[in-house]
């Protein structure tokens, strides 16, 4: 291939030389593409799958315990590690809790953490504005400009996704080779990600149907409803709920309640855009932020120091810039 390479740029010139690499740029998307399909599209079909056995075995208390515990750990691998650990340095994690947190995170099939971390730190740059990888935002013209940017939003921007641009985004991390070799580790992770919970099941119940529960059940459910839970904190939370924080001009960010849970506190999107370095981002009472109950845990227990906690002061201060617009209200 080389030796074709270098003919061919000898007999073309410049532009053959360019040709050649456009055309292995291409194939490269096309592999992605294809790669991204079947993270997408994988978990959609083994979804599928369960509920037309709920008319048949059925589900049982192991199905829904392995799912549960794989989506905890996985989300709050997401959350905690990815997101508010490297993305936004909240707090400081001692090494080994760096890396179970990023090897956590992994398990969820949404992407290695240098890609997942630089496409997040782009977002925060170009928050509802043009460069931002998936706001629902930047769709005009045609009759459902707000179906097709909340379509694209959600998931169809993974279809056409942007480079990470990791050197530009995230050259901190690309510089930590715990980080590195976890990023490298991903498609290797994916496979434990779903082999791990079938074999659970196999182990526990001693059953062939335990462990076909558990790689669907544990598995691709779960991974399912998890990446549609971190979906809709892209598209639902740029769209529908309340703003009772300052931002950016653009930023059109929201609180919406009704996801706090499956989202792990992430669904405080509107507090965290206002502070995204908050290690706690629902930061007022009764709102429930697994995440930086995990993050707490871990600070006692000496894993985490350096917490960035919201202080009252800067809750209130950023609360009275926005003018106390704290009613419900649809937003776009």
């Amino acid at each position: 291939m080389a030796v074709t390479t270098v003919a061919r740029a000898t007999r073309e010139g410049d532009g053959g030389r360019r040709q050649e690499l456009a055309e292995g740029g291409d194939a490269g998307r096309r592999v992605q593409g294809v790669v991204t399909g079947l993270i997408l599209f994988g978990p959609l079909a083994g979804t599928v799958v369960a509920i037309v056995s709920l008319f048949g075995r059925g589900v049982d208390a192991l199905d829904l315990v392995l799912g549960v515990a794989f989506y905890m750990v996985s989300g709050h691998g997401v959350t905690a590690g990815f997101h508010r650990l490297l993305a936004h340095r909240g707090y400081v994690a001692r090494r080994w809790t760096r890396i179970a947190l990023c090897v956590a995170g992994s398990l969820a099939f949404e992407g290695s953490p240098l890609s997942w971390v630089a496409l997040h730190r782009r977002h925060h740059a170009y928050t509802d504005v043009e460069g931002d990888p998936h706001s629902p935002h930047l769709h005009t013209g045609g009759r459902w400009p707000r179906l097709r940017g909340t379509m694209h939003a959600h998931a169809g921007w993974l279809l056409k996704a942007p480079e990470a641009d990791i050197e530009r985004w995230a050259p901190d991390l690309a510089k930590d080779r715990d980080i590195t070799t976890i990023s490298r580790l991903f498609p290797l992770l994916c496979v434990v990600s779903l082999g791990a919970p079938a074999l659970l099941g196999w182990a526990i119940s001693g059953t062939l149907a335990g462990a076909v529960g558990g790689f669907v059940w544990g598995g691709l459910v779960r991974v399912f409803v998890l990446q549609q839970a971190t979906f809709a904190v892209n598209s639902a939370c740029h769209l529908w709920g309340t703003r009772p924080f300052v931002t950016r001009s653009r930023d059109r960010s929201t609180n919406l309640a009704v996801l706090c849970i499956v989202s792990m506190g992430e669904s405080w999107h509107n507090a965290h855009h206002a502070n995204p370095r908050w290690a706690r981002h629902g930061v007022d009472r009764r709102q429930i932020d697994s995440t930086a109950r995990l993050i707490r845990i871990l600070q006692r227990f000496g894993l985490a120091s350096e917490v960035q906690w919201p202080s009252k002061d800067g809750v209130e201060a950023k609360r009275r810039r926005a003018g106390a617009a704290t009613e419900p209200s649809p937003v776009g």
